[in-house]
């Protein structure tokens, strides 16, 4: 009876690692959100279900008529690993915009996606 009792727990053991290995950072919250309206924006701030690797991690941001707009280096918040933030370069003119982000996890995994955000005037 006891070394059923410890495959099962061997067992479950191998599904929980294999569970927490194949972990992906998805996108939890956007600052600005998805299809908000702002009257500003000094940075672009993605926090993940779990850390990144900013070094691997990109973000880019475009106007409506797709022209790129200029970031600083995306870095994750000090103490919180999970928090990726680009600071805009110049203040954003009234307007739509897209941003574009791929996410690198620390165990080297990626997600993707975009969002947009509107600057009122």
């Amino acid at each position: 009876m006891s070394k059923t009792i410890l495959r099962a727990a061997i067992a479950v053991a191998f599904a929980l690692t294999a569970t927490a290995a194949d972990a992906h950072a998805q996108l939890v919250k956007a600052t600005p959100g998805a299809g908000a309206t702002v009257a500003a924006a000094a940075d672009i701030r993605l926090k993940f279900s779990e850390a990144v690797e900013p070094r691997f991690s990109h973000l880019a941001l475009t106007a409506a008529d797709g022209a790129t707009i200029a970031l600083g280096p995306a870095k994750t918040e000090p103490g919180d690993a999970t928090v990726l933030v680009a600071p805009v370069v110049k203040p954003l003119p009234p307007g739509a915009y897209a941003v574009r982000w791929r996410a690198v996890s620390v165990d080297t995994h990626h997600t993707q996606g975009e969002f947009a955000f509107t600057v009122k005037p």
